[in-house]
């Protein structure tokens, strides 16, 4: 039995991604500065950051799972740690079960709705990355179904702190920024793979810099409308946006660093 390499392991739950959780708080400052601040709260919101950390984590874990093969193609991702056989198949589905199963203890004991949220995360990351679905090949659909997420952990932020039901737009305004960025790091690993792109991504076999572009525009046009009609519903909280946005600007920019 292969043993047990600590640092690789929690290389493996990508640390440097946590941040992008950022999510959370969106949703939870859109609710506390509208209904007014409370400190009562402050527990509910860690619990719910470390829980979705976790489930992050875990979701991370299935995905170089499902892509070590291809992983070991690319001039960056082959040093992950399955892709570099520092961690063995068996030992990153330990792990997962680890990590799912302390956030979904958290989230129920937050609020058990949460639960049902976790779970569209999870199901919505083996559809990404699992056959026959793997959604990551097919082009737009990559990029929904990561853009997904971002939502989803805004709506982790919302119930853990109250049942009333969310507004749309909150929900809508970083899904479309994350379309966003998502698509410009599209762009980004398509030019610097190259001639390579599809063998290393199968999704950039139907890709090309002009359709990238246009969804690069497409969700850009689309973040500024969700701007507007959430400057006209929470007009007292815009100052909340330019935090949450540079935090996902530093995102995209350490996700080009890693591939």
């Amino acid at each position: 039995m292969k043993a047990l390499d600590v640092k690789s392991l929690f290389k493996l739950m990508r640390p440097q991604q946590w941040f992008k959780s950022a999510s959370v708080l969106f949703g939870v400052s859109v609710l506390l500065f509208n209904n007014g601040l409370s400190f009562d709260y402050l527990w509910r919101i860690l619990l719910a950051i470390v829980s979705v950390l976790l489930l992050s984590s875990s979701v991370y874990v299935l995905n170089d799972i499902a892509d070590f093969e291809k992983d070991k193609l690319h001039p960056i991702k082959k040093n992950r740690p399955i892709a570099s056989s520092k961690v063995s198949i068996n030992q990153a589905l330990l792990l997962f079960a680890l990590l799912f199963l302390a956030s979904f203890g958290m989230l129920y004991f937050l609020n058990p709705f949460l639960v049902l949220i976790g779970s569209l995360m999870i199901v919505n990351n083996l559809i990404y990355s699992f056959r026959p679905f793997r959604l990551k090949d097919i082009p737009v659909l990559d990029v929904l179904c990561a853009a997904l997420n971002f939502s989803l952990r805004v709506l982790i932020g919302w119930y853990a702190i109250t049942d009333t039901v969310i507004y749309r737009i909150v929900l809508l305004f970083p899904f479309f920024i994350a379309g966003f960025l998502l698509s410009c790091k599209r762009l980004a690993e398509y030019d610097f793979l190259g001639s390579r792109a599809g063998e290393v991504r199968r999704v950039y076999k139907y890709y090309s810099e002009k359709s990238l572009y246009v969804s690069i525009n497409v969700y850009f046009t689309l973040s500024i409308l969700a701007y507007y009609f959430f400057a006209d519903i929470f007009n007292k909280l815009l100052f909340l946006i330019g935090p949450w946005f540079f935090l996902q600007m530093y995102w995209y920019k350490s996700f080009l660093k890693e591939g």
